[in-house]
């Protein structure tokens, strides 16, 4: 599997909603899993972060946030996402928190 890299302000951040005016960050792509690396909403308070992971969720992304903040957190529960724990060998020299949606 391919994976690849997005960021806000690119053409594919754009088509996956996390458009920059709206946000700042960046994700990993594999096929239709979503893993969401680093991201600051420019507008706070707005449920901008909110409404990007119900589009995502609703388009069949399996959503996966890692090492979340807790305002972050409070948001993944909304959407009964679990806390686990994962390896990304080319980004963390270790296991690192995980949050994923169940089905």
């Amino acid at each position: 599997m391919t994976s690849t890299r997005i960021e806000t302000g690119t053409p594919e951040g754009d088509a996956l909603g996390f458009s920059e005016d709206l946000f700042s960050g960046w994700l990993v792509l594999e096929e239709n899993r979503l893993c969401l690396h680093y991201i600051i909403s420019r507008v706070k308070n707005e449920g901008n972060i909110q409404h990007l992971i119900r589009r995502w969720l609703d388009n069949g992304y399996n959503v996966r946030v890692v090492m979340p903040r807790p305002i972050m957190q409070h948001i993944l529960e909304k959407f009964q996402f679990v806390p686990s724990s994962e390896f990304f060998p080319q980004e963390y020299g270790d296991r690192v928190e995980v949050w994923n949606c169940p089905g």
